[in-house]
């Protein structure tokens, strides 16, 4: 079956009011702004719901995850690890979830979609609206048949567009996960970075919703005894169908953001390394070329602002404010370290060693190959350690033969930061812009007379033995020369 052009000329939009768990018609929308985005939104659906209608139909959606899920508990069914074995539990009810959706799926979901498109063509159906299309609030369109409902959210502060089906009925069931942490205190940093970021609240309880099944995983491992587990939707974006999972422990009390946060900013130096783990696994990312970021909103700052101070003067990482976001990202040598201090953590390894194994895992598979780099020196052979920093510093040696040592950066925040560290370990860094970005500098003169001399030197020497080309001996022996190198004073 393919779904015709909705009559966007027809369709009945109003002002949604709630009643009871559902909304209600209300006043007509007479915005005509509006009335045109809710056209598009409604347009969107149309073209997603026919773009996977195949495999919305045939159920392969929930197949391949079932199928995904059974070959994992396959691979695994000899692995005797405390995390793996409580893991592989966890997997059992969600295959038998996943079951239970297929069958209410092909009998129920699927041909009340149907119908919701159809009465949309016929224009027999009230199309509800609530929000803003000012850009600052997310505007929605919500459509309700007796067990399906469709929510067409344009998110606030952005031109994306999710689609999400709630789906009545189902259920849910409950496991009971053992405590396999050794360290309480540790189990404690990392519930902590889930509740600042992806975890919610729900009576009082600690609740996450992923679609993602390492998530659901991980997270369940991290709040032992009682969970409850139940599908609660399905999302539909560009790539295709999502099975959206929702998790309650219910043997946990629920902690505010606001109160997470002030516990993390008490947490020691390792502490606050584990906490980081659980957050970047949620809303960050990691690249293999030697970076870990973490992303949030604009609305999140003012309480992280605490937890970043520490994460830019203990970790050594960077802030920087890009459209309606914050980035805290660390590179190179300092993320190699980090990630090789989560894997250093027994309970932590476990989990990413486990999360690695699961669908969906490349995350973690980019964290181990991550901590498996080389920790090298910038700009490759020119560079030196600055002795009481983190910091490499590439060598230069311009047409005067005077020696500079610079460390080159894009962002402000970074750049300032890098300066500060020098100036607390009492060098004289200068800045200029170069490149789009910024050169912290440390200059001939504040080499010569400061205990960075013998170290310049040492690195030159060792340039000058190396260097095959006539010329460049020149010019390194002829630094070496105005740097007063060969002085035996």
């Amino acid at each position: 079956m393919s779904f015709a052009q909705v009559n966007a000329e027809k369709l009945r939009i109003c002002w949604g009011i709630k009643r009871g768990r559902r909304l209600v018609c209300g006043e007509p929308v007479a915005d005509g702004a509006i009335i045109e985005e809710v056209k598009r939104l409604i347009e969107e659906l149309r073209r997603r719901v026919e773009k996977h209608k195949d495999r919305l139909e045939s159920a392969a959606f929930i197949d391949e995850l079932i199928n995904l899920l059974e070959r994992w508990l396959e691979e695994h069914e000899n692995d005797r690890g405390r995390k793996i074995k409580e893991a592989k539990r966890i997997a059992r009810k969600m295959v038998k979830l996943l079951k239970k959706l297929r069958r209410r799926w092909v009998e129920t979901y699927w041909r009340q979609l149907l119908e919701l498109m159809e009465m949309l063509e016929r224009n027999a159906i009230d199309i509800i609206v609530t929000g803003s299309n000012n850009g600052e609030k997310s505007l929605m369109v919500h459509l309700y048949n007796k067990d399906v409902t469709i929510e067409v959210n344009k998110v606030a502060k952005s031109e994306s567009v999710t689609i999400r089906l709630t789906l009545k009925g189902l259920g849910g069931d409950n496991v009971k996960v053992a405590n396999t942490f050794s360290d309480e205190k540790l189990l404690k940093a990392v519930q902590y970075g889930w509740e600042m970021t992806d975890g919610t609240i729900k009576d009082n309880h600690p609740t996450m919703g992923t679609t993602q099944p390492w998530q659901a995983i991980l997270w369940t491992l991290c709040y032992p005894n009682k969970i409850h587990i139940y599908i609660s939707g399905i999302n539909m974006d560009e790539d295709g169908a999502s099975i959206m999972w929702d998790l309650t422990a219910k043997d946990h009390r629920a902690r505010s953001k606001k109160e997470v946060a002030k516990e993390v900013e008490r947490l020691g130096t390792e502490r606050l390394k584990a906490f980081m783990a659980p957050a970047v696994w949620g809303d960050g990312d990691v690249d293999v070329k030697k970076s870990i970021r973490l992303i949030m909103g604009l609305a999140k700052y003012d309480l992280w602002l605490g937890i970043i101070e520490r994460l830019v003067n203990e970790l050594g990482f960077t802030m920087y404010p890009v459209e309606y976001r914050v980035e805290v990202a660390v590179w190179t040598n300092r993320a190699v370290r980090l990630a090789r201090d989560w894997l250093a953590i027994p309970d932590l390894k476990e989990l990413i060693e486990l999360g690695a194994s699961l669908p969906g895992g490349e995350k973690f598979k980019r964290i181990i190959e991550l901590a498996s780099k080389d920790i090298k020196e910038r700009g490759k052979n020119s560079s030196i350690n600055i002795p009481g920093t983190d910091i490499s510093m590439s060598i230069h040696i311009d047409s005067h033969y005077k020696v500079e040592l610079r460390a080159w950066r894009r962002y402000e925040n970074e750049t300032l930061s890098l300066v500060e560290e020098l100036e607390k370990a009492g060098y004289e860094p200068s800045i200029y812009a170069d490149r789009g970005g910024h050169v912290v500098s440390i200059m001939h003169a504040k080499i010569r007379d400061s205990p960075l001399k013998p170290i310049v030197c040492k690195k030159l020497s060792d340039l000058l033995n190396k260097a095959r080309n006539e010329k460049r001996r020149k010019k390194i022996s002829k630094a070496m020369r105005n740097l007063k190198c060969f002085d035996n004073a």
